[in-house]
């Protein structure tokens, strides 16, 4: 009997840490999309053959862009 309620306190006290625990931060899709039109515009800068690439494996800048240009 004390091994089940000490289960179950264990559980319950886990389970506690894991609902008390921060979330992690949700970006704005706001910002999202401004940081996307900032880095267009900015990739569009470079030449009028110059486009934005959004393949995760595209290499980037740092503003976390992938711009090429033919």
């Amino acid at each position: 009997m004390r091994l089940l309620i000490g289960s179950l306190l264990t559980i319950g006290i886990g389970w506690g840490v894991v609902l008390a625990s921060p979330t992690p931060a949700k970006r704005a899709p706001r910002k999202h999309a401004e940081r996307r039109a900032q880095a267009e515009q900015i990739c569009l800068a470079q030449g009028p053959n110059c486009k934005l690439v959004v393949k995760p494996g595209a290499p980037r800048d740092l503003t976390g862009a992938a711009c090429v240009c033919e």
